[in-house]
């Protein structure tokens, strides 16, 4: 099989990316309106979310998954999970209270933050991330992309992505 047909297979596209030098950095929101650094969260393996609120549900199986094998296995501790919510149309007023007031209240559902990228940063070179649909990364202790899948993500999709935040935590 060719990389061309594997990089195609699924509804999910999935890209293992070349090992960058250089860190992914960008500075978003907390829910509570301050800056925040993605880089100052590098340090262990992680796992970022990067969502519409169209798309929230899209790997929600993902999430489960993660959580549930953080229990479990203890992974979390191993590793790191960001959530940033792609809210760049939201970014006038009144419509950023609302959505402030909206993420601490997801916040409090899921039990870790929520960031915001308001100014669509992260869809931005180098992240290029898609501004439309759910996209799951995993960068390494360092902040470099490891794995990138675009949509829904298959079974075998959460497989890859388990597989590498176990090799990337017992690594770390």
């Amino acid at each position: 099989m060719t990389t061309k047909n594997w990089l195609l297979m699924g509804t999910a596209v999935a890209a293992l990316t070349a090992r960058a030098q250089a860190p992914l950095e960008a500075t978003v929101e907390t829910s509570a309106g301050k800056p925040q650094r993605l880089g100052a969260l590098w340090g262990k393996p992680t796992v970022l979310f990067y969502e519409d609120r169209d798309s929230t549900k899209l790997n929600q199986h993902v999430k489960d998954a993660l959580f549930k094998a953080g229990r479990e296995k203890g992974l979390l501790d191993a590793v790191g999970v960001v959530a940033v919510a792609n809210v760049a149309s939201f970014d006038w007023f009144p419509a950023r209270h609302f959505v402030l007031d909206a993420v601490k209240a997801v916040e409090k559902d899921v039990r870790i933050p929520v960031l915001l990228d308001f100014r669509g940063a992260m869809a931005k070179a180098p992240w290029g991330l898609s501004a439309k649909s759910s996209t799951v990364l995993v960068v390494d202790e360092r902040g470099v992309q490891q794995l990138k899948f675009e949509g829904r993500l298959s079974e075998r999709d959460v497989a890859t992505l388990f597989d590498a935040l176990e090799k990337l935590a017992k690594k770390g």
